[in-house]
């Protein structure tokens, strides 16, 4: 897909009393805190610092949707479990994640599980997975950072996913060289055709 025109449309957090209700096509990106998701957002956009990105992990507290091309939302997640955090403020990071994704789910098309290769898939990824996949939103892995592995590190981190996720969709990322970039933008014009 040629992204034409991105705009950052709205920002939700657990205290926003009403989600939007329009029927717009939708693809979501979630991941563990730090796994990469605004920089890869920030890839795929092609913009430098479109999407905050923050090296402090847990930063990110809210829904943040992108209209596309005045058609689509890209929407990223906060980042699920920093262990840091308050237990309270894990909490409402889980509900705001688990409200969202069940009031949008007739209009998400796809959803992207971003995970750091450096740390391999946490019991956390594996969580997020079943749940997506209870709800029967299709979804595909990012297997992201692969740029800081050397290459014998980067295949058993792939194996060590394919193991953990049932053998479901697996991609390798790298933000720096772009490994694999054009097969996810195909998977995302693929989402958007259904």
């Amino acid at each position: 897909m040629k992204i034409e025109n991105i705009e950052l449309y709205k920002s939700i957090t657990i205290e926003t009393k009403e989600i939007f209700f329009d029927e717009k096509k939708e693809i979501l990106f979630l991941g563990r805190s730090n796994a990469g998701k605004s920089s890869l957002l920030n890839i795929l956009f092609n913009k430098k610092n479109f999407v905050k990105t923050s090296s402090k992990p847990g930063s990110t507290r809210t829904v943040n949707l992108f209209t596309v091309n005045n058609k689509f939302y890209f929407t990223d997640l906060p980042g699920y479990w920093f262990a840091k955090l308050w237990i309270i403020a894990r909490d409402k990071i889980d509900a705001l994640i688990s409200w969202y994704v069940e009031e949008r789910k007739p209009n998400i098309k796809k959803a992207f599980i971003i995970i750091d290769s450096k740390l391999w898939a946490q019991k956390r990824d594996l969580d997020m997975y079943l749940y997506l996949k209870n709800l029967n939103i299709p979804l595909v892995i990012i297997n992201n950072k692969v740029d800081k592995l050397s290459k014998n590190e980067a295949l058993k981190s792939i194996d060590s996913a394919y193991q953990i996720f049932f053998w479901e969709k697996i991609l390798n990322f790298s933000t720096i060289t772009k490994e694999w970039f054009k097969e996810f933008e195909a998977i995302i014009d693929e989402s958007f055709k259904k």
